[in-house]
């Protein structure tokens, strides 16, 4: 089998993988399950995966692919560095609502990741970051952000902003007179303003 077809087998697998996470939760990912459904043998995924937090780790690292190719798409439309960062935001949360358990998939606790972490998964990870930090450094550098912490920091900020924000909205958190469509434009606006760096 060439390397092309065994990367098209992995995707497959991993399709598979994931249909049954978003459908029926962690507890339904099993090589027996997913063999089925792709009507093969039961080890026939072990050729590809050698064990189920092999596999559970691509599809996590899968995930950061998604978040980070809608924050890619978003920012394209648009040539002004600090405007992509709006969209950008705005992009990683409405990615996050529109399919929140993939999105929660990034965050899933499967084990072992600080112990042995998979270099697919961590580059994953840096990728979906660095969309952010090289959009908050060519605001930086365009004179549109005078930043009072380096691009990466920054970006761990903006990060934790939204990702807080999605977590309270898909916890239907918001119960005390404010909805997360009212709080989402201010929250960027408040995460811009408070990542400038004070006037001398």
């Amino acid at each position: 089998m060439t390397q092309p077809q065994v990367e098209l087998r992995r995707e497959e697998i991993l399709d598979a993988a994931l249909e049954l996470f978003e459908r029926d939760g962690i507890e339904a990912v099993s090589f027996r399950r997913i063999a089925a459904r792709l009507d093969c043998s039961y080890s026939a995924p072990y050729r590809y995966f050698a064990s189920k937090h092999e596999l559970l780790t691509a599809l996590r690292a899968r995930a950061f692919r998604w978040i980070e190719q809608r924050m890619v798409d978003a920012i394209g439309v648009s040539s002004s560095p600090i405007e992509q960062l709006r969209m950008l935001a705005r992009a990683y949360m409405d990615a996050a609502l529109e399919l929140p358990d993939r999105y929660a998939l990034m965050f899933f606790d499967i084990g072992d990741d600080d112990l042995d972490p998979s270099p697919e998964l961590v580059e994953a990870k840096r990728a979906a970051l660095g969309v952010c930090t090289r959009v908050v450094a060519a605001a930086e550098k365009a004179g549109q952000l005078s930043l009072r912490v380096d691009p990466l920091s920054a970006s761990h900020l903006f990060w934790c902003g939204a990702h807080g924000l999605v977590s309270l909205q898909v916890g239907s958190q918001f119960v005390m007179g404010r909805a997360y469509e009212t709080l989402a434009p201010m929250m960027i606006d408040t995460l811009i303003a408070g990542l400038k760096a004070p006037p001398p």
